[in-house]
């Protein structure tokens, strides 16, 4: 956290009177949980979702132009020539196109909600985005096999 946002996000979550963002996982954790919750965080709702694209230029011009802002319904992007992919078709808030360059490989695209947005609020990169969501997806499936390998 910079100064500002230590001083308006940082909160105690362990309970012991005192915010330490150092030595306290529980308060560093929850201070990013209050910071994306401050900036439109919401629960349950997905980060993205994949899309399969049968765009022209111009097409593809429009759905990249608000970059990283959710701004499109899934209806608009499919007459747009994106395809969101299902469960994101019927998802009820903006989307947008998200472009990740892969080097000389073809981009991939997603479409990232509000929630993708609010991990960018943090770091405006997506790319930083997509990896804090799939490490994220790495610690809960590792913590669920822990937990089923300790189960009778």
């Amino acid at each position: 956290f910079m100064p500002s946002s230590w001083v308006k996000w940082a909160v105690d979550f362990d309970g012991n009177d005192h915010i330490d963002l150092f030595g306290s996982p529980a308060d560093a954790i929850g201070s990013v949980a209050n910071y994306f919750i401050g900036h439109g965080w919401k629960p349950g709702m997905p980060t993205h979702y994949p899309v399969a694209l049968d765009s022209r230029p111009e097409q593809m011009a429009e759905l990249l132009a608000p970059d990283i802002l959710p701004t499109f319904t899934p209806e608009r992007m499919l007459a747009l020539g994106a395809r969101v992919q299902p469960p994101g078709a019927t998802h009820d808030g903006p989307l947008a196109l998200v472009e990740l360059q892969n080097g000389g490989d073809t981009p991939v695209y997603i479409a990232g909600t509000e929630n993708f947005y609010a991990i960018t609020r943090y770091n405006w990169s997506s790319y930083y985005a997509l990896s804090v969501i799939e490490l994220g997806q790495e610690v809960r499936a590792a913590r669920e096999a822990a937990r089923a390998s300790r189960a009778p």
